[in-house]
């Protein structure tokens, strides 16, 4: 593979990094006033650049060390998207998830503020588990109760975001959490 070629494809790698880390910069001199024992505006968004500019800096390494084997080596979203385009190959398309999709995405932004984000995100994530074609209820309801724990973990507990707790008698089910959480 010829050095030109290696650049180009590490191309949109190199922009990205840098295009991070100029944000990066931009968010250190985040001006705010410092609580003690909290994180500050920048956190979050300098550890995701960071995390970006990681990526960009493998991407291209690996390129211009694999050469041609970088690009031969396929991953899970590789053999996903090769399955996709078999099945629309073979005319299986499936526009009523999509439309569905949409409606449990309504449902949930109309329901979040009643039923609160724990319970609302378990609903949404059965919702779209259900709408991917998964059959397995017992994974279907476990990553569903997981997943609305980690994220409600996730946002109230590091990322000190305010969520929804909804109204009577569901608004128990996150009190209950947020205090097994140690959420104030």
């Amino acid at each position: 593979m010829a050095i030109d070629t290696r650049l180009v494809r590490s191309l949109p790698y190199a922009v990205a990094g840098a295009a991070a880390g100029y944000l990066s910069y931009l968010a250190a001199s985040f001006q705010y006033h410092a609580r003690v024992g909290t994180l500050g505006p920048e956190f979050w968004p300098i550890a995701i650049l960071a995390l970006t500019i990681v990526v960009c800096a493998w991407q291209v390494g690996k390129i211009f060390v694999m050469g041609a084997a970088a690009h031969e080596a396929g991953g899970m979203l590789e053999e996903f998207a090769d399955e996709s385009e078999t099945d629309a190959a073979r005319g299986e398309q499936h526009h009523w998830r999509l439309v569905a999709g949409m409606a449990a995405t309504l449902a949930y932004v109309a329901l979040v503020q009643k039923l609160g984000f724990f319970l609302a995100t378990i609903a949404y994530l059965v919702a779209f588990l259900a709408l991917g074609g998964y059959r397995r209820w017992g994974i279907i309801a476990a990553m569903s109760v997981i997943g609305a724990l980690v994220l409600m973990f996730i946002f109230m507990k590091l990322v000190y975001v305010s969520l929804p707790i909804g109204v009577a008698p569901f608004d128990q089910v996150t009190f209950l959490l947020m205090a097994l959480m140690g959420v104030r």
